[in-house]
């Protein structure tokens, strides 16, 4: 239900609105079938709505959006990691028992201390790790594609976008391949406990996997403040060196435990929008193949088209005023970054691939401002490599049809499996 529009003028919502707040639930039949059909609705007929069923304020636009991201002043991040159905007073026992005791470190931290932990942080993930994972990325994508090359059907899903990006950031991190299932499968409790609705018995099951992937970051932590390598983890200690800002022990547990998670989860999502895109339209598979220096505009679209995180998070600190409509102080927004990306208004047919599209108005897939994500580069990385691997071994790619199946969550959306046919001697 929206907000009174009589309310002495304060909340101005469009005629029908009540509807779009309805299909802007993210567990609702409307959204999951199609979100950004209800994006463009939703940004016909408003640029803010409320919603008492989710208990935020919810944003349409490309332009209010991105002001709130890049405004430290009067919104803040707090709320980012913020679990949408509170933890019971069981399952908070169950993650202390666990010593899962994040801190505020990245997404949800805000200034001062935000710029404080992401210097120390912009100092270990640099363009040399970056170059370094080049090669790593090259050789995971054959790796997998060599293990699946000569069937007739995959799905993409668990043959490839699953298991490379979290083995990229094992090779970033030092870890080992063995530890696949711990930090995939802990990932995805983490999603069940802070963006979808589960029932106590999935809380616990959630809590449990969850403090488990946690207690292997405090691993990390614990190995490399005694044994320093060449990996992140090591440069991230040597840069706090003789630094009284330095992170402190359970913030560098935490920082491991934000980048572990982002680094592979929402690249998961992205490669399989990518192959997706990419086999979706007729023709466009052999005119990425004929021409390369296609491939970072198809990455870059995607990105757009189909962010996997999207939507965001953050709470209002005072009382604002977005689009004629007043917010009060310490509310929820919802900022909808995939309707962002679509907004007509910045965007020339922005619902299709346009490989020739200007960058002078960024996507916002990967945020804006202070916390803009520190990952973009690698992501983008990964996306150019898979698909140029891809390309090279595959000359005729399709889709069968399928139906395709999405997570009910707040925040991440991508498809839970993907059927593609090889076309094997074509």
């Amino acid at each position: 239900m929206h907000a009174d529009a009589q309310d002495q003028g304060r909340c101005p919502f469009a005629h029908g609105s009540e509807e779009v707040v309805d299909q802007l639930d993210p567990f609702g039949a409307p959204y999951l079938a199609d979100p950004y059909a209800v994006f463009a609705r939703a940004r016909a007929e408003g640029r803010v709505f409320h919603s008492e069923e989710l208990g935020h304020w919810i944003l349409t636009r490309h332009e209010d959006i991105k002001a709130v991201l890049r405004d430290t002043k009067r919104y803040s991040a707090d709320i980012a990691n913020q679990p949408l159905v509170p933890f019971s007073d069981e399952v908070r026992k169950q993650l202390a028992d666990l010593g899962f005791r994040p801190r505020r470190v990245l997404v949800d931290n805000d200034p001062p201390n935000h710029l404080r932990i992401r210097r120390h942080v912009n100092k270990a993930f640099n363009a040399r790790r970056l170059r370094l994972l080049e090669p790593d990325i090259r050789e995971l994508a054959e790796q997998h594609i060599d293990t699946f090359a000569d069937q007739d059907e995959i799905d993409f899903v668990a043959a490839l976008a699953w298991p490379l990006p979290a083995l990229v950031i094992f090779r970033l991190f030092g870890v080992p391949a063995d530890r696949l299932e711990i930090i995939k499968d802990g990932s995805r409790d983490r999603v069940t406990l802070t963006d979808a609705r589960p029932t106590p018995d999935e809380q616990r099951r959630a809590a449990q996997g969850l403090g488990a992937f946690f207690a292997y970051c405090r691993e990390i932590v614990a190995d490399r403040t005694e044994n320093l390598a060449d990996d992140f983890p090591s440069d991230l200690i040597r840069s706090g060196q003789g630094d009284e800002t330095a992170p402190d022990f359970d913030e560098l547990v935490t920082i491991m435990y934000s980048i572990l998670f982002a680094g592979h989860e929402t690249t998961t999502g992205f490669l399989t929008h990518l192959l997706r895109r990419c086999l979706a339209q007729p023709d466009l598979w052999q005119r990425l193949r004929e021409n390369r220096e296609l491939v970072p505009a198809m990455v870059e679209e995607v990105l757009r088209l189909d962010p996997p995180v999207i939507n965001w998070r953050r709470r209002a600190k005072e009382e604002v005023t977005i689009g004629g409509t007043v917010i009060p102080a310490d509310a929820s927004l919802l900022l909808l970054l995939g309707s962002a990306n679509h907004d007509e208004s910045v965007y020339d047919h922005p619902d299709e691939v346009d490989l020739g599209r200007e960058a002078a108005q960024p996507h916002l897939s990967f945020g804006a401002g202070p916390h803009m994500c520190l990952g973009a580069p690698l992501a983008r990385l990964e996306g150019q490599l898979v698909l140029e691997a891809l390309l090279d071994r595959f000359p005729r790619l399709s889709l069968p049809e399928q139906e395709l199946r999405f997570r009910a969550n707040l925040r991440f959306r991508s498809p839970e499996r993907l059927l593609v046919q090889l076309h094997q001697g074509g």
